[in-house]
């Protein structure tokens, strides 16, 4: 396919994660997979940030194995609109050098945050923002995207596999 087909996917798939807040992630360890969903904010690289404690399942999981699966997708009511995008690739924790920049274009996503972490209304908050600035961040570095949209045709997916750091169309 020619580049203008390939950036017109690229488009695409950056504009669903833009347009979208919450990933589901999909972790193993050597004995059960798991799955978790939690916010993220995505780069112009398509990469995906988000937090976590590192007492949960998933991240528990990842520290063992750092292969990953993924979706991002709105709930319907009808085949015919079934929009996602499916993906592969890797995770692990945010370097602290970058960690103050992530947070804050975190937060400029997830307004609420910023009223919360200055204004604790309750226990639950006070609790969430005590934790804000020593939970987990990590970054999921994708290989592989699928997207779907039924409401093109059924069954209708566009991939991209990322190849020497540089993203081609899945033939």
């Amino acid at each position: 396919m020619n580049s203008d087909c390939l950036q017109d996917v690229i488009l695409r798939v950056q504009e669903f994660l833009n347009n979208h807040n919450t990933v589901s992630i999909a972790s193993k360890n050597s004995e059960s997979v798991w799955a978790a969903t939690v916010f993220y904010i995505v780069d112009t690289n398509m990469n995906l940030y988000f937090l976590s404690s590192d007492k949960t399942q998933h991240i528990s999981n990842i520290q063992t194995d750092e292969n990953v699966a993924i979706t991002v997708y709105k709930d319907v009511e009808d085949w015919q609109s079934i929009q996602g995008l499916q993906g592969s690739g890797q995770v692990s924790e945010v370097a602290s050098s970058d960690r103050d920049k992530i947070l804050a274009d975190y937060i400029k996503k997830y307004v609420f945050l910023d009223d919360l972490l200055q204004n604790p209304k309750d226990d639950q908050e006070k609790k969430i923002a005590e934790q804000f600035s020593s939970i987990g961040l990590y970054v999921y570095k994708p290989n592989f995207f699928r997207i779907i949209d039924n409401s093109i045709s059924f069954g209708f997916k566009q991939e991209l596999v990322l190849k020497d750091n540089s993203w081609t169309i899945k033939s």
